[in-house]
């Protein structure tokens, strides 16, 4: 019985530990309907930022496109020390209408905690 009380202890220790390490999640923005700054290419989605693996993480489905290309979001920062900094993430689409868009990038930065989107572009091939 002492076993399994201890073996229980250790388990519960272990889920808290990875869950305290995983890092919080900010959302860019989160199930939104957003268009690339000429209104031809939209998507709806999640472009959320995990601070400790620094990853941010596209979920979303293509709505409108005028077909294939590459479809850039910039997104900006500051360090503590108030320096700037620009991140691109860049996903290449097929252009069709639901298309699944699932990627991930870790930026350059690793002194940026939080992320804002700064301009979204669509360059068609």
């Amino acid at each position: 019985m002492t076993r399994c009380i201890t073996l229980l202890a250790g388990l519960s220790a272990l889920l808290v530990a990875a869950a305290a390490s995983s890092g919080p999640r900010e959302y860019l923005f989160q199930n939104e309907r957003v268009c690339d700054a000429s209104g031809e290419f939209c998507i709806r989605g999640t472009l959320s930022y995990h601070s400790n693996p620094r990853v941010l993480h596209l979920r979303a489905r293509v709505l409108k496109a005028p077909g294939p290309g590459l479809f850039r979001i910039r997104v900006s920062g500051a360090n503590e020390l108030g320096h700037s900094r620009v991140a691109p993430f860049e996903v290449r689409v097929r252009g069709r209408y639901s298309e699944i868009i699932n990627h991930k990038v870790i930026p350059d930065y690793p002194d940026v905690e939080e992320w804002m989107v700064d301009r979204m572009d669509f360059i068609a091939d």
